[in-house]
């Protein structure tokens, strides 16, 4: 059974990944329906970024875990 701290941790992980989806659609629909004139997503530099921002969410998750008093 999953205490009340572990269930919220596992949704603040799923709520960055549906906020991250929201924002890459909303560029997308923006820039291509609307015509909207917004820089480009260049790969080289979101995938460091994406790569950077899920190695510290790893990092936070495994400190936390440590630091439950079992």
């Amino acid at each position: 059974m999953a205490t009340d701290r572990s269930a919220r941790r596992a949704g603040i992980g799923t709520v960055l990944l549906a906020l991250g989806l929201i924002a890459l659609g909303g560029y997308y629909l923006l820039r291509n329906t609307f015509g909207i004139d917004l820089p480009e997503l260049d790969s080289d530099t979101i995938l460091p970024i994406i790569a950077i921002g899920l190695g510290v969410v790893i990092l936070v998750n495994a400190w936390e875990r440590r630091q439950l008093p079992r």
